[in-house]
């Protein structure tokens, strides 16, 4: 089990790490948060589906993207240190545990993989999902078919 205190700055360890393509889930009874890593920016969306988060959410600069499941994202330069990191983890912790009133990482497990396209016989492009592993997190990793240890 995973405490706050030593999740944030693991969070904030891993999240410059993330190669292009990179996604990041963390899930549990409290709900979803996932980093979406690209060439210049890192996005993340949370989901929550009440709707009295709303004016909470939209003040400090999140967007709700799909109002039925209550996804909201929020878009950050990618963060190149640990200070800029802190940044994204302060902001996205606020919006969990102060907006969402998540209590703890508990049951929370990960999941994380780069999309990486390539060539089939030199005419089509597929993309294959290649799993990323990030132990320092202090959570579980998950597959399609539950939980692993790593």
């Amino acid at each position: 089990m995973t405490s706050w205190r030593e999740f944030e700055p693991a969070l904030a360890e891993v999240l410059p790490k993330l190669p292009d393509g990179a996604r990041l889930v963390i899930s549990g009874s409290s709900g979803l948060v996932q980093f979406i890593r690209d060439a210049a920016e890192l996005v993340v969306e949370v989901s929550n589906e009440s709707s009295e988060d709303q004016p909470r959410l939209t003040d400090r600069g999140w967007v709700m993207i799909d109002s039925w499941s209550g996804i909201w994202r929020r878009t950050f330069p990618h963060p190149a240190t640990g200070d800029d990191a802190g940044t994204v983890v302060a902001e996205t912790g606020y919006v969990l545990k102060v907006v969402f009133g998540w209590t703890g990482l508990a049951d929370h497990t990960y999941a994380s993989w780069r999309e990486v396209s390539k060539s089939f016989l030199g005419l089509f492009s597929r993309t294959e999902e290649k799993p990323l592993s990030w132990p320092s997190l202090g959570l579980a990793r998950t597959r399609e078919d539950g939980p692993i240890n790593d």
